[in-house]
């Protein structure tokens, strides 16, 4: 397997969040990151290599409505390689 990349800030960002937090909800990702939409930074992590999984949660959002927000983490063999290049691990 090739070893994944970052390629912008932004990644680096996004990837340091993963490793402090674990489970990144995407509103938290884009805060965090700095971007405005949080799937096409993880797309474009997908495409360099990382290995990510989102899991949809049920909340409700300010009008009492069922939305299903994701919450971003890496898989084990991304988070190890994560850690070694921000320095956390």
């Amino acid at each position: 397997m090739n070893s994944p990349i970052i390629r912008t800030p932004r990644q680096r960002r996004a990837i340091a969040a993963l490793v402090k937090y674990g489970r990144v909800s995407s509103r938290e990702l884009g805060k965090l990151a700095g971007v405005l939409n949080p799937p096409e930074l993880m797309a474009a992590l997908g495409r360099n290599g990382w290995k990510w999984r989102c899991e949809l949660i049920e909340v409700l959002d300010g009008d009492g409505k069922i939305c299903r927000p994701g919450l971003y983490s890496l898989l084990q063999e991304s988070l190890e390689i994560a850690k070694k290049m921000v320095g956390a691990g």
